[in-house]
């Protein structure tokens, strides 16, 4: 539900030794996300494989141990998880070839937690890439990730209809519908809000500003931007929230918000002074 990921994080550590004495295999599946999570806060001082005590040191000695021992549910949960970091660090050429490779296997169709936002992020994936001319299959598996999310929101209308909003603004931004693209996204943007999806909030501004810089909106697309990057912040995400300012100039962004505000109220103030002049 987009909590907080220094909470998530706390959790994961705490419960990471005993899951070594009791569990490896939710010991691997615990490592990879806590690595998930320390990529999107920027941490750099933990070390999630330390509870391996040396058996596995990182991310890839973990996936050379499961495809040694054919332990494919594992060996999909580490291309799942470079999907997932990929896509929120904004690479989706990386997400969609990390995302082929994790479908690949008999495990992906499973019911599982992720299933639900991989559907998700690859229709958002696969929408932004046919927008950017890589292709037609790209509209049709974007529209087939909707029609799921359509069948999921019958439900449970709370955890997924602003997920399913912000993919009909995608699709609309894919149809050249500028009405009907903007309206859904203002709507995801507020549902996520509602529903305390701070970090969907973020990626529907995200994707507004996207799309909105796209059609040479820049001035409000800087807006977007600057929103996002707000709930990244909330959300935790920091090393997510400078990519995006640093990747967008949204020093730039502000200094031209800044600049409007000044200029309106210059013009306020000549209009107010014209009007005394007039009524004298």
């Amino acid at each position: 539900r987009g909590e907080k990921l220094s909470i998530l994080s706390h959790d994961i550590n705490t419960n990471l030794q005993s899951m070594a004495r009791f569990s490896e295999p939710s010991l691997k599946f615990s490592a990879l996300d806590k690595e998930m999570i320390d990529s999107l806060t920027g941490d750099k001082s933990s070390n999630p494989y330390a509870a391996f005590d040396g058996i596995i040191s990182s991310k890839e000695s973990l996936l050379a141990d499961a495809q040694s021992k054919r332990h494919f549910q594992t060996v999909e949960a580490v291309h799942l998880q470079e999907f997932f970091v990929s896509f929120w660090m904004g690479d989706y050429d990386e997400a969609a070839k990390a995302s082929d490779v994790a479908m690949s296997f008999p495990s992906a169709k499973m019911p599982k937690m992720q299933l639900i936002y991989h559907t998700f992020y690859r229709g958002v994936v696969a929408l932004y890439l046919y927008r950017e001319g890589k292709g037609e299959t790209w509209l049709k598996e974007g529209s087939e990730m909707q029609d799921q999310l359509k069948i999921w929101v019958k439900n449970s209308k709370p955890i997924f209809e602003n997920k399913l909003i912000l993919l009909e603004a995608e699709h609309y931004a894919s149809m050249c519908n500028v009405v009907a693209a903007k309206e859904s996204y203002e709507l995801s943007i507020k549902v996520a809000r509602d529903n305390g999806y701070t970090h969907e909030q973020g990626l529907a501004y995200e994707c507004m500003g996207k799309y909105l810089m796209s059609i040479v909106e820049v001035h409000e697309a800087g807006h977007c931007f600057l929103r996002a990057h707000e709930c990244y912040l909330q959300w935790g995400a920091m090393a997510k929230a400078t990519k995006l300012w640093r990747d967008w100039k949204l020093d730039l962004c502000v200094g031209d918000i800044v600049t409007s505000k000044l200029k309106h109220r210059r013009d306020e103030n000549n209009e107010g002074s014209k009007w005394q002049s007039a009524a004298l």
